[in-house]
């Protein structure tokens, strides 16, 4: 297989506008990319993304740079914000890896970067080791952050769970880690089942137990009949979550529970009356920064 090399586009924003640049970047299918702090100036931060360069032609590269000076609101030169330069494949891990570090989550989890050695005052903790590839994170983002806490509080021995959205498959390792018997996992982008079951694999050594489909949700939803699942966990936008809903409640059995997360907090209302409008009752709202998680649980055998 051919090398890929990488356009890396970096730009300075106010630390106040990171949550919604990664919600925008989320919404455009971008997953690779770190915020550094800069030490001349706290209030600042340097954005670093990475962009597979067979993907992104000049029209591609105009309309990213359009579209992010419109958010921030930005009234100079475009060509003075931006500063693009090719990263060669062989450089790219030594690139991305120097931004990552372990990281804990609410009480027990520590997400563990596969190329870093445990520190032993960590060992008491629930190791979540991730080898995120090219394409998805480490778990760094609040959405993530938040399912992760909440998921922590919740008994899943020997319980069925659905992963919608899996990404690099985090979600779906601390599932099994908290004890699920059985975990599916789904997502439309081959890359990231394919970083799925590799993280899972990272992780326990085996498959068992352990189905990916590759695909949208409601199509799969249909084909394969899912159906009485104990918890369905899903990780993604809300305009997604808005529109799969109804599925989510036929996937689960009686009192299952959901957790929805990467809802930004003008949309959670809008999500709250959408559950309800299907059959499900409300649990907990959760926050961090400006991102929240939801939980909720059927209430009835409704299909």
């Amino acid at each position: 297989m051919a090398n890929k090399d990488w356009y890396k586009v970096t730009f300075l924003i106010e630390s106040d506008s990171e949550e919604i640049i990664i919600w925008k970047l989320n919404e455009m299918g971008i997953f690779s990319f770190s915020f550094e702090y800069l030490f001349k100036n706290e209030n600042e931060k340097e954005v670093n993304i990475w962009l597979p360069i067979d993907d992104w032609g000049e029209s591609s590269r105009s309309c990213f740079e359009k579209t992010i000076s419109n958010l921030l609101k930005i009234n100079a030169s475009i060509s003075q914000f931006f500063e693009w330069s090719i990263i060669k494949e062989e450089d790219w891990l030594t690139s991305w890896k120097k931004y990552w570090e372990p990281e804990l989550v609410g009480n027990n989890f520590l997400i563990l970067p596969c190329w870093i050695n445990l520190n032993e005052k960590f060992k008491d903790k629930q190791i979540i080791k991730i080898d995120p590839g090219a394409a998805f994170g480490t778990g760094s983002h609040p959405s993530t952050y938040l399912c992760l806490e909440k998921m922590e509080n919740i008994l899943f021995s020997d319980k069925k769970v659905l992963d919608i959205g899996s990404g690099s498959g985090i979600l779906s390792v601390a599932a099994r880690l908290l004890g699920a018997n059985e975990v599916s996992a789904i997502d439309n982008d081959y890359l990231a089942i394919n970083s799925t079951n590799s993280n899972f694999q990272l992780n326990f050594g085996n498959l068992n137990k352990f189905q990916t489909y590759l695909g949208y949700f409601d199509e799969m939803f249909i084909k394969y009949q899912f159906n009485n699942f104990d918890f369905v966990l899903c990780n993604i936008l809300a305009e997604v979550i808005m529109e799969i809903i109804p599925y989510v409640n036929k996937c689960l059995k009686k009192n299952g529970e959901v957790i929805f997360s990467g809802i930004l907090n003008s949309q959670k209302n809008q999500i709250i009356k959408t559950l309800i409008q299907n059959n499900l009752k409300l649990l907990d709202v959760s926050t961090r920064q400006d991102w929240v998680c939801i939980s909720a649980q059927k209430v009835n055998n409704l299909t």
